[in-house]
């Protein structure tokens, strides 16, 4: 999964049910249970605030995290 801009502007898009679904499918492909984000409609507005006001510097730094988590991952 590779994020940008444009990822950015169809996720802000959805109603935040679609949003919650995407988010625990992220982490499910990820090996989280998403029971653990304790995802709920607060939690949901904070995640689309902190999206909607992502710089590029933010999305480059999120797509390296995610990568050298992904790498971890198939070390393990």
């Amino acid at each position: 999964m590779q994020i940008d801009q444009k990822t950015l502007s169809r996720l802000l898009a959805m109603n935040d049910a679609q949003l919650e679904a995407v988010i625990q499918k992220i982490a499910t492909e990820a090996g989280i249970d998403p029971a653990q984000l304790g995802l709920n409609p607060e939690s949901i507005s904070s995640v689309r605030q902190a999206l909607g006001s992502a710089t590029d510097a933010d999305i480059a730094q999120l797509n390296a995290v995610y990568e050298a988590y992904k790498q971890s991952k198939r070390k393990a």
